[in-house]
């Protein structure tokens, strides 16, 4: 079941840029920074993430991540509606930790939405 948002996601080829402009530009607080991906906090507790990964695609777009209690089932439930999966769930591991479970799917529009279940010992609930 999706439980919250997780985050959105702003592809960039700019890391550093981006990261002044949503860190000291608009003020968000940084809480993670991996490089490749590079987190920002609102006010309100709301995640922004910094993907260069997903801007190496060439039709790369701001997506929506949604948070998933079970995040096979979810895929499976999406598939069973017809609803069309960009990318079966994969895992994401960072130094030898696994942080998350991840998919893709597309709205009916084809924006790219993705499935995320945190790795149950990352989870701050």
């Amino acid at each position: 079941m999706i439980t919250k948002m997780a985050f959105v996601a702003q592809p960039t080829k700019k890391m550093d840029e981006m990261k002044t402009f949503y860190g000291e530009t608009l003020g968000l607080a940084g809480s993670k920074d991996m490089g490749g991906w590079a987190e920002f906090v609102t006010p309100d507790g709301k995640t922004v993430a910094l993907d260069t990964y997903s801007a190496q695609m060439p039709d790369a777009k701001c997506y929506l991540a949604l948070e998933s209690d079970d995040i096979e089932a979810d895929v499976q439930r999406l598939k069973d509606a017809g609803a069309t999966i960009g990318k079966d769930v994969w895992s994401n591991d960072h130094d030898g930790v696994h942080l998350c479970k991840m998919a893709m799917v597309s709205d009916p529009d084809g924006n790219p939405v993705m499935l995320h279940q945190i790795a149950e010992d990352r989870r701050g609930d």
